[in-house]
């Protein structure tokens, strides 16, 4: 892992995601390295040519940084983070995430988190801190399955851990939601996903796989999943089908299910 300490000049960015005014970045790369992830397009501004997965730039400035950029920009509300994972291992030594955290939860601006990892019940306490739902704390969850974990999130934590942490979160009074995305049709059992953290969960969002330009999902499915080839290549060719057949389930599973938890197809 080739791990560089850098100065960055800006760390609030304005977000095109949509209810996302702004992302916050602490790191750019992801020790994950989710073989799905968009985010790897990060490679073409950050001078790096190892494989994504293998690199990551702690931005040691930010607590400097981000004071004044909120000191220059309109209330919004922020995501951290867009294409890093906030509480990736290196989260544990550098801190930067909770270094920020600190700074939002003073500053009152409603504060989305997006992860995989439990590491985040570290910062409980800094959570708890902000106002009333001013945080938002979620968790991405594709697959309950450790093979299918081990397949598209080999460096990501274990999906029972996430669980226990929403749970915890959850008791702690903080909201919560899941990210499901993106949808691998055939493979992602939105059912069985709903029915495991509905309890725990505020909202699940969910996202349509995009193939437009990647070929490293299909070899994936071509080599782990060859009774789905044909499948996802029909969703390449036409992606339309797969979001309607998406949406069906979606419309399913709000009518057949008692849920207190809102359900977002994104």
């Amino acid at each position: 892992m080739n791990v560089n300490e850098k100065k960055c000049k800006t760390i609030l960015s304005k977000s095109s995601l949509y209810g996302i005014d702004y992302s916050i970045n602490p790191y750019t790369g992801c020790e994950h390295g989710c073989r799905y992830c968009y985010a790897t397009y990060m490679k073409k501004f950050s001078n790096h040519s190892e494989p994504w997965g293998q690199f990551v730039d702690v931005k040691e400035n930010v607590q400097k940084v981000l004071k004044k950029d909120l000191e220059k920009k309109d209330e919004g509300k922020i995501l951290i983070s867009s294409v890093t994972d906030p509480y990736q291992p290196l989260e544990e030594k550098y801190g930067k995430t909770r270094k920020i955290l600190k700074i939002l939860s003073k500053k009152g601006w409603e504060t989305n988190l997006l992860t995989k990892s439990d590491l985040i019940l570290r910062d409980l306490d800094m959570l708890t801190d902000f106002e009333d739902n001013k945080i938002h704390a979620g968790f991405t969850i594709n697959f309950l399955k450790k093979r299918d974990r081990k397949i598209w999130e080999p460096n990501a934590p274990d999906i029972e851990k996430r669980i226990k942490a929403l749970k915890k979160l959850s008791k702690e009074q903080v909201q919560t939601y899941v990210h499901t995305g993106p949808y691998f049709e055939g493979i992602t059992k939105l059912q069985n996903i709903v029915t495991k953290i509905e309890d725990f969960a505020d909202e699940l969002q969910i996202e349509p796989i995009n193939l437009k330009n990647d070929k490293k999902i299909l070899n994936i499915i071509e080599r782990h999943y060859p009774e789905l080839k044909e499948k996802y290549r029909e969703i390449k060719k036409n992606p339309l089908p797969h979001q309607m057949n998406l949406k069906e389930k979606v419309d399913e599973i709000r009518k057949n299910t008692d849920l207190k938890m809102k359900l977002f197809l994104e």
